[in-house]
């Protein structure tokens, strides 16, 4: 049987990205998220596979492969998680499981499974790696948002993605959640700018001719792309290019 994917409604995905970013701060967090410190804020225990007894263990995995929410009456809330799989797939399971937490979607009973889950996948990916955040950049690729906010490759370029069709939108002015996400703290990630920067300015000057060889092409006063004809030699302009390549080279 064939899953499709669902597609929220606009209004809904920027009712999430507020949500986001309400939680975001008023836990204080910081990027790149650390997920176990703002699920201990949250006041979520997280319990990995590998501590379950044998039978818990049959139970956990036949509930998800990734990982599951256990609460009750928003007292008590834990999430139960596979240690098994890569570190970039277990927080981004966390993740999607304090979606489901803060989202309150235990309690919604009116709402459909597959939407609860859209809602909650898209929650996990916006508050791991927010498009206000990426666009802060020097360089953007799949390759530099996966090491700036510890992404798998796969959850890396769905961010990518996303962030291209917000730059598509964006006129130069952040939205209100934007803006609170932007004033969170940010250290590790501001050092990882600083290098990328870095690495921006070196790529820039790797491609520029030094003033010794444009001295020696003649490109110094001259604008990219110019025929400058010599007129002491008895030859047509072409001609007289190619002569002074020539005398450039050597014999």
């Amino acid at each position: 049987m064939v899953k499709f994917k669902m597609y929220l409604d606009d209004e809904t995905y920027e009712e999430l990205k507020g949500e986001v970013a309400h939680y975001l701060v008023q836990c204080n967090m910081s990027y790149p998220l650390n997920i176990d410190n703002f699920a201990y804020k949250l006041g979520i225990e997280f319990i990995p596979y590998s501590e379950l007894g044998k039978e818990a263990h049959i139970f956990a995995m036949h509930t998800s492969q990734d990982g599951f929410l256990c609460e009750k009456n928003r007292v008590y809330a834990s999430v139960f998680f596979n240690d098994k799989k890569k570190i970039e797939r277990q927080n981004m399971s966390k993740m999607h499981e304090i979606g489901h937490y803060v989202l309150d979607h235990n309690s919604t009973r009116n709402k459909p499974d597959e939407e609860k889950e859209a809602e909650s996948k898209f929650f996990a990916r916006y508050a791991m790696a927010p498009m206000p955040l990426i666009h802060l950049l020097p360089i953007v690729t799949v390759e530099t948002i996966q090491k700036a906010f510890g992404l798998s490759h796969e959850a890396a370029s769905y961010a990518f993605a996303n962030y291209k069709g917000w730059l598509r939108c964006f006129n130069g002015k952040y939205k209100d959640y934007e803006q609170k996400i932007l004033s969170l703290e940010r250290n590790k990630l501001d050092i990882y700018i600083s290098e990328l920067k870095k690495n921006k300015e070196r790529q820039s000057e790797r491609y520029q001719p030094s003033e010794w060889k444009k001295r020696k092409l003649g490109l110094a006063s001259k604008s990219r792309g110019q025929a400058v004809p010599l007129q002491d030699h008895n030859s047509t302009p072409v001609q007289g290019n190619l002569y002074e390549v020539r005398q450039m080279a050597g014999p």
